[in-house]
């Protein structure tokens, strides 16, 4: 088990240096609350249903019609438990020449706490292809992002407007293509639900080429000074730039209102630090503790683009 103590951090205990400087390189920006709705969670599992919808009016031929809803598809989420510690010698703190001690211990520790969360938060993107059960099930059984959709309404075709899956690398013509194909998604029913999307997710690598898109009064490919109907001055459309989606390629168009009601974080305990002095040894320990989830509804407020 590692420990600080002298042999860890010799030039703490140098007097030729003057000055050492604690490296804190890992992301502050939490993206958490920017991709999820926070639900505090007082249970072990979280589960969530939907409710599908009606279906259009018949005539009325002097008698009343009567039509029901249906039960759509839910979740299970399972909120997971994340730790880690650090054990450092009362002398270490004594001797301690730099002062990097004499701050907060769990600086460091909470920096690191907050980068797991952003990977944890960015599944959703980095996994929208494959059916990623690490913190919860839908009962759908099928990839968030998937050519074959289902419904549990019966006598529904689910032939056209049950695909949410693309492949196109990101251009203006792949930008309008998604779009439309997004309008066209259909509700339990197979009637049109006409969802338009007002958010662009990029990895880093993409956010140069969606600016380009979004934020051009002329069409950026074209040589023939045409006008950029994808420009978001005339479709008000922000660019999300997801940092740890660790793909190049992929890109996601949302909707933010239906994102919200689709996307949960489930906070069970909050990140929480203590220390302890180890009477035995004279080592001071640090820990940090935290146990969370998602959960992911519905997928009609998503068009993916596996490229």
């Amino acid at each position: 088990m590692p420990v600080v103590d002298f042999g860890s951090f010799p030039t703490l205990l140098n007097e030729q240096y003057r000055e050492i400087e604690l490296m804190l390189l890992s992301s502050e920006i939490d993206m958490v609350p920017d991709m999820y709705t926070i639900r505090e969670s007082d249970r072990r599992q979280e589960r969530r249903g939907s409710v599908g919808e009606f279906g259009a009016w018949p005539e009325f031929d002097g008698e009343l019609s009567y039509d029901r809803m249906y039960e759509g598809y839910n979740f299970t989420a399972t909120p997971r438990e994340y730790s880690v510690g650090m054990r450092i010698t009362q002398r270490m703190l004594e001797d301690d020449l730099s002062g990097i001690w004499d701050g907060d211990l769990f600086e460091p520790m909470a920096r690191a706490g907050i980068y797991t969360r952003q990977q944890h938060a960015v599944r959703v993107l980095q996994f929208a292809a494959s059916n990623d059960q690490t913190f919860y099930v839908r009962s759908e059984a099928l990839a968030l992002a998937s050519n074959s959709h289902t419904t549990r309404t019966p006598s529904t075709s689910t032939a056209t407007g049950f695909d949410n899956l693309g492949t196109a690398a990101l251009s203006p013509t792949s930008y309008r293509a998604n779009r439309i194909q997004m309008r066209q998604f259909r509700n339990d029913r197979a009637q049109i639900a006409n969802i338009i999307a007002d958010e662009l997710w990029v990895p880093i690598d993409l956010e140069p080429r969606a600016q380009e898109i979004l934020y051009s009064d002329r069409h950026p490919d074209s040589a023939e000074n045409r006008i950029n109907p994808e420009s978001a001055a005339r479709m008000p459309t922000m660019i999300k730039v997801a940092l740890h989606w660790t793909d190049t390629n992929d890109w996601c168009l949302m909707n933010s209102a239906m994102r919200k009601r689709n996307q949960y974080w489930y906070e069970r305990i909050k990140p929480a630090y203590r220390t302890i002095g180890d009477f035995d040894t004279f080592q001071i320990k640090v820990s940090g503790r935290g146990r969370w989830g998602t959960g992911i509804l519905d997928w009609r407020h998503m068009m993916f683009a596996s490229v």
